[in-house]
């Protein structure tokens, strides 16, 4: 599955966007150089990412956006700072909660995945490195997916608890 073919799936969403992230760094051209900034101490970047531009196109249109992101403690290098900027996504609309590995429900597969209005799921995957090596849509029943989906973010807790707000 391409990136085009991703895309069309968020622009012909109609009410939920979901995903599913399950590692604990990611390594994305497009971050690289958000996250030398950050640990740097420089300030944040104003300009909006092109996450936080399809948020702005999908939400206001009625798209509900979640993330759940199982982390283990204590928080990898990466984790921190991608909480950072799942707070600047949050206030573009997106809903965003995380949970430890060992409270992740039974039924709750370990693979990152998106589930687009209930029916549509795309596996992730990702090499040892983080790296995106493919996208798979997925052919059988959506329903498992979307149970593990419901599991996890009842179990979550929401960003502001990990930020100590």
């Amino acid at each position: 599955m391409t990136s085009a073919n991703l895309s069309e799936l968020f622009a012909s969403s109609k009410r939920d966007v979901f995903r599913l992230e399950t590692r604990q760094a990611y390594k994305v051209a497009g971050e690289k150089a958000r996250l030398a900034a950050w640990k740097s101490g420089a300030p944040w970047p104003a300009d909006t990412t092109p996450w936080q531009e399809r948020l702005k196109l999908l939400v206001p249109r009625g798209v509900r956006m979640r993330r759940v992101h199982v982390v283990e403690l204590p928080l990898t290098e990466y984790l921190r700072w991608e909480i950072e900027s799942y707070t600047r996504n949050a206030s573009f609309g997106e809903e965003i909660q995380l949970i430890e590995r060992e409270r992740v429900p039974e039924g709750v597969p370990n693979v990152d995945f998106w589930l687009f209005d209930k029916r549509t799921v795309v596996l992730m995957h990702y090499n040892d490195d983080g790296e995106l090596i493919d996208r798979e849509l997925y052919e059988g029943d959506a329903q498992a997916y979307v149970l593990a989906r419901d599991l996890v973010w009842r179990a979550a807790r929401p960003l502001a608890l990990w930020r100590g707000e």
